[in-house]
This record gives C-alpha cells, structure tokens and sequence, in this order.
C-alpha cells in the first residue's frame, strides 16, 4: 500500500469500464504487447513519442519504466484489459502529471488494429479522464494528435476535448514533417457517459 502523502493514494485501481479492466501493467501483458508491435499497423500508429523504438522490441522494457513512473507519481500509464478475454489490446495514460498546477501534459491512448473500431479508446479515456478529475483533483488534461490521424482527433473531440492550436511540422513521422492539433479539457467539460454509450 502506497502511503496517505502519496498523490495516487485517492486512485482506486483497476478502473473498471463497461467493457475494459484498466490496470497497472504487468508481465502478463508482455505477449499481448510483442504481437500488437509486430503488426505494422498497430506499430505505426503508437511508435514515439508514445513509446520509444527499444520499447517496442522489448515490452519487458515498457512494463519496468512504467512502474517506475507510477512510483514516482510523474506518470499514470495503464494497460487496457478486454473483460470477455482478459487479453491487453491497448493501452491509455496521463503523461506529465503536475501536482502543484493540478494539469496533465497528455493523455495518450492506443489499441491494436485488430480491436480498431469498437470504441475502445474512447472507453478507456474517458473513464481515466473522470478518475483524473474526481479522484486525482486535476482540472486540466491536455492531448495532441497528429493532423492526418483522424481516428484520434475523433476520440478527442467525442470526449469533449477543445481544439487549442497546431504546432505546424512539430514532428518527423517515417521522415515526413508533420502537423500536430493540440487539444484540452478542463473539470466540467468531459461529456456525460451516457451521450458515448
């Protein structure tokens, strides 16, 4: 048990959605994840800043560096579980937590092409971005997307995120210049579940 002075101590894990478990990662999600990262598909659209190229070889890698982050309270990144099968598709988390601001640098999410279309990002971030502001007090969390990705600015917009600028040719993407649109959501704006359901 973590203690009291802890800013994770209010979080109750795993976050339970009505489809997804969302949990700490673990070495069981190990082979889960080597099969999403060879799928060329799913690997093109985590890769970094997400999670760096030695990573994505080695998922054993992730899994440490995570829980470290966890440890450290600098980072909140969970693997999306599926309930029917207990299989890890994904996974979703709070990157650059600020403590004294109460903001969140980024939400990020992904899910292996194989579960693309059921709504599964949008699932899992949204029941995190409740447990950011109800139980870690936070009362902003900022996102980006690359422009072209399209799925991802969907799942952003659906969960009420705002559209704050573009950073224009901010990353190389397979040694393309690319666009990024920048995103936040303030306590308050997360939509209602029940208009997602």
């Amino acid at each position: 048990m973590r203690p009291a002075t802890d800013p994770f101590a209010r979080l109750t894990l795993p976050i339970a959605t009505p489809r997804l478990i969302l949990r700490l990662p673990t070495s069981r999600d190990v082979p889960d994840l080597e099969r999403s990262f060879r799928d060329g598909r799913t690997a093109r659209a985590v890769g970094a800043p997400l999670h760096s190229t030695e990573e994505m070889r080695d998922p054993i890698k992730m899994v440490r560096r995570t829980r470290e982050e966890f440890l450290k309270a600098t980072d909140l990144s969970l693997s999306t579980i599926q309930r029917s099968d207990g299989h890890c598709v994904g996974r979703v988390g709070l990157r650059g937590l600020d403590w004294k601001w109460r903001t969140v640098e980024s939400l990020s999410y992904w899910v292996d092409s194989r579960f693309w279309n059921r709504g599964y990002a949008t699932e899992a971030s949204w029941f995190l971005c409740r447990a950011a502001f109800s139980q870690l007090g936070m009362r902003r969390i900022a996102s980006s997307a690359l422009a072209p990705n399209l799925a991802s600015l969907r799942v952003l917009r659906k969960l009420g995120f705002v559209r704050e600028g573009r950073q224009r040719q901010a990353v190389r993407v397979r040694g393309r210049p690319m666009d990024m649109v920048l995103y936040g959501l303030l306590r308050g704006e997360l939509v209602p579940w029940a208009s997602l359901a």
